[in-house]
């Protein structure tokens, strides 16, 4: 009776341990796109709010990387990197603007918890030798509870 007993424990143990292994893999996805052209109109991105508008063209890369589990999991992941050429619109008197950015962002879900951090890179030079740089970092957490917590910082 004892050696049946530890045989059905030792079988049931074995089916705990080992569930973990039968379980589906991740579904991955990975979408990349090369030469993406976009036109908008929109300001110069500095930390100040507001500016004149510009009508901006951007030409960059994009790879996007998706990996959801069977039981709701969810991280995501992009990286876009390109160049942009500003022309201000309805103002030919300020500067047309030519350089590079990157974006980079990332969004994790578990259960009731969710979190996302994106940053933004750009750096230009206007034609009249004028040049910015500025970096732009979100953060964002969802908690149990629902709450949020966030923050933005520019620089």
């Amino acid at each position: 009776m004892v050696r049946r007993l530890l045989v059905g424990l030792m079988a049931a143990g074995l089916l705990l341990v080992g569930a973990p292994a039968f379980a589906q893999p991740p579904v991955n996805t990975t979408n990349t796109q090369k030469n993406l052209v976009d036109t908008f109109v929109d300001v110069v991105p500095t930390c100040e709010e507001g500016g004149a508008p510009y009508t901006i063209t951007t030409t960059s890369n994009l790879v996007e990387h998706e990996t959801v589990f069977d039981d709701g999991r969810v991280h995501a992941t992009f990286t876009q990197t390109g160049t942009f050429v500003a022309v201000p619109l309805g103002n030919p008197s300020l500067p047309s603007y030519t350089g590079k950015f990157t974006v980079w962002g990332n969004f994790n879900q578990n259960g009731t918890t969710a979190n996302g951090t994106f940053t933004f890179n750009i750096r230009g030079t206007g034609s009249d030798g004028s040049t910015f740089s500025t970096h732009q970092n979100e953060h964002f957490n969802q908690r149990p509870d629902g709450s949020v917590n966030e923050f933005f910082r520019c620089h």
